[in-house]
């Protein structure tokens, strides 16, 4: 199956070109990428959790993510991130996917 997620809200653009340029740069529309995974995954807790593995790398290199950032370009991509991957795993609409992620968030 493919997954697309459109996901609203803005967050920080320009990472890979510096702190200096991404300084009052936003981007507001809606992103999208596409995510692979197979329904078979979804049905146990190994599975789950490769999913949620997968979907954490592609949204955070969706959200800018870079090895190299300011304190203020990090915090902008942990909020992107978090608010990203909240919205993906209430789209997949599955309850292990679900339990799966809260128990990561939960510590």
């Amino acid at each position: 199956l493919i997954a697309t997620f459109a996901i609203a809200g803005a967050f920080a653009a320009g990472f890979a070109s510096g702190p200096a340029s991404a300084q009052g740069q936003v981007q507001p529309d809606p992103f999208k990428f596409q995510f692979r995974y197979d329904a078979a995954e979804l049905g146990h807790l190994d599975g789950a959790n490769n999913v949620i593995d997968r979907l954490q790398t592609a949204v955070k290199a969706h959200c800018g993510s870079e090895p190299m950032m300011s304190t203020d370009e990090r915090v902008a991509v942990e909020k992107c991130v978090d608010r990203t991957m909240r919205e993906a795993i209430a789209k997949l609409d599955n309850a292990t996917v679900a339990q799966a992620y809260k128990s990561r968030a939960d510590g």
